[in-house]
């Protein structure tokens, strides 16, 4: 079967499959061909000129390990501008064996008729979403499961996508039918509930696609390189949280709204320590764990109550470090509730995090009493903003956001938002996304993504704290970033998950036979590079017609003029080389 495109109108409730031009283009690649094609790149991000895009890559349902991530793209209501954010689960690969690269969604329901739509062997249809709108993400495919079937995917947004909130991001469900993978930044579920779509399922097609007989070697061999690497066993034995001692170590951990790179408690909150209180616990908690089937690495963990019952599944660094060491937050449990609450909100933890430190900071300048809205007597109208090292008031601030308190919605709205209407200065973002959990001073490669990567701050784009450099030299950054960038650019483009590059990032030749023995090609290593740089030159021109400039491409002020307590470093790479960097 040859892969196909399906447009779907959700204001006319019609579909419309067209073939797939070029059998390689998936992902990222795809995403951004889609966007730039189809989408006026002034359009409001939460009206119905916006697409919602959900891609597979052209290594989906081919049995590879990794190679069903999900990449959804549309124009970002919190950069302005194109992203894609990509998710494990079983999406991908379900869309493939259903014979489509891809499902573009269009157009838009009536505010009273939300819908799901679902893609099965008997075509593209809608249901109707009223049943299970306003329900968090486990209840909601819990439920869509009960009514349509076990057999089905679910991607879904929870009540922060609804409400259109810009933090919002997309849970698709697991191997183990769980939805905790997250397509989370850039506020694609805010797209998607301004289309009145709850939830896509996707059938999971018994036997999926069998790898063509010319490519098992090549995806053997893929296997074994991967699963042998020693960064892979790592990940598989600590998961990402294995990053949080390296990047303390190297100053660069946020602590307290990015205030200072070293957090006193951080081995409280490292891969060790959570390895530890998995083990001790028992019960569902196991470290290791696929998040779809057939991958070799096995990063993502189940953490477990004190009970042995579900807290969190997964639990990883970025959200360790933005809710807890950023917060001053130094407690596993702590973490793993914030984690727990954002996923059935549907929002991204980095997003929240940030904004939670940002809030946080605010309560530190005094305006705890007051939060974001006074009353005319001058009393306040909302609750105190939370503070440093206080996890159960940020819990009961996210929960504010299910329940539609104002606190909760201003959060929900993002870090740039609260800072704004906070009043604080330290707002760490770059093109109104937060950034992760890398203080760029100490790690100044990625502090060259966050700036000139077209995503805006995101580390998933083009992360440089495992290359063997002085990361606190900006003489190399630039040129480490764009290698960087563009090598993961190519593997979102594959539906590759990133933490390969530990194994295969100095072997591209082994990503090319695979294609090349799938696809019948004659591929050289080099053009994964050629593929890296066509997304991004997409992407980038997408921006430029969106009204992006070189002055969006900049770092807060603050990381400039600020020193870090843990280096005394500041960020130091010239406007002039950011602006260099992709001529």
């Amino acid at each position: 079967m040859s892969p196909s495109i399906l447009f779907f109108d959700l204001t006319t409730a019609t579909a419309e499959r067209q073939p797939l031009a070029d059998p390689l283009a998936g992902g990222r690649l795809l995403t951004a061909q889609l966007v730039t094609e189809l989408v006026p790149p002034t359009a409001d991000p939460l009206g119905p000129e916006n697409i919602l895009v959900c891609a597979a890559g052209p290594l989906a349902g081919m049995r590879v390990s990794t190679g069903g991530r999900l990449s959804v793209g549309g124009r970002s209501p919190l950069t302005r501008g194109i992203k894609e954010s990509n998710a494990g689960g079983m999406a991908a690969d379900s869309l493939a064996a259903l014979g489509y690269r891809a499902v573009v969604v269009r157009g838009a329901r009536p505010v009273d008729q939300p819908a799901v739509l679902i893609l099965d062997e008997a075509g593209p249809r809608l249901a109707d979403g009223r049943p299970y709108w306003g329900l968090g993400s486990e209840a909601a495919a819990d439920a869509l499961r009960r009514d349509f079937g076990s057999d089905y995917v679910v991607v879904s947004i929870g009540p922060a996508g609804e409400a259109r909130l810009a933090a919002a991001g997309i849970a698709v469900t697991d191997a183990n039918d769980r939805p905790f993978r997250l397509a989370a930044r850039g506020g694609l579920g805010a797209v998607m509930g301004s289309k009145g779509l709850k939830a896509i399922l996707i059938r999971r097609v018994p036997g999926s696609l069998k790898p063509p007989a010319a490519a098992r070697d090549a995806i053997t061999g893929f296997h074994k390189l991967v699963a042998t690497s020693e960064r892979i066993r790592v990940l598989r034995a600590y998961g990402t949280a294995s990053t949080v001692m390296l990047t303390q170590h190297l100053g660069g951990l946020p602590t307290r709204n990015f205030s200072a790179g070293r957090f006193e408690a951080a081995e409280a909150i490292s891969g060790e320590a959570l390895r530890d209180l998995i083990l001790a616990r028992g019960g569902v908690g196991t470290p290791t764990e696929a998040c779809m089937a057939g991958c070799v690495i096995q990063c993502s963990n189940v953490v477990p109550t004190p009970e042995g019952e579900l807290a969190v599944a997964p639990l990883e660094f970025e959200t360790l470090g933005l809710c807890g060491s950023n917060l001053g937050i130094g407690s596993l449990d702590a973490i793993a509730r914030l984690n727990r609450l954002c996923n059935d909100l549907g929002l991204d933890t980095i997003e929240i995090g940030a904004a939670l430190g940002v809030m946080m900071e605010a309560a530190e300048l005094g305006r705890s009493e007051t939060g974001p809205n006074l009353r005319r007597d001058g009393r306040p109208s909302t609750p105190a903003l939370p503070r440093f090292g206080d996890g159960e008031r940020a819990a009961e601030t996210v929960a504010e956001i299910g329940r539609g308190g104002a606190l909760g919605m201003l959060l929900g709205q993002g870090t740039v938002a609260v800072g704004r209407a906070l009043g604080v200065r330290r707002i760490p973002a770059v093109k109104g996304q937060a950034i992760s959990a890398y203080d760029p001073r100490a790690i100044k490669g990625t502090g060259v993504t966050y700036a000139t990567s077209p995503q805006g701050a995101d580390h998933t784009a083009g992360l440089t704290v495992f290359a063997p450099v002085n990361h606190l030299d900006p003489s190399g950054a630039v040129a480490l970033s764009r290698a960087v960038q563009i090598q993961r650019a190519a593997y979102d483009a594959l539906g590759l998950c990133v933490f390969n590059l530990g194994a295969t990032g100095s072997r591209p030749d082994v990503i090319v036979a695979m294609l090349n023995a799938a696809y019948g090609l004659a591929l050289t290593p080099t053009w994964l590079n050629e593929l890296g740089r066509r997304v991004i030159d997409l992407e980038r021109s997408f921006n430029r017609a969106a009204g992006f400039t070189p002055a969006d491409d900049r770092l807060p002020a603050f990381f400039r003029e600020e020193p870090l307590a843990s280096t005394g470093a500041i960020f130091d790479v010239s406007d002039e080389a950011l602006d260099a960097i992709w001529e």
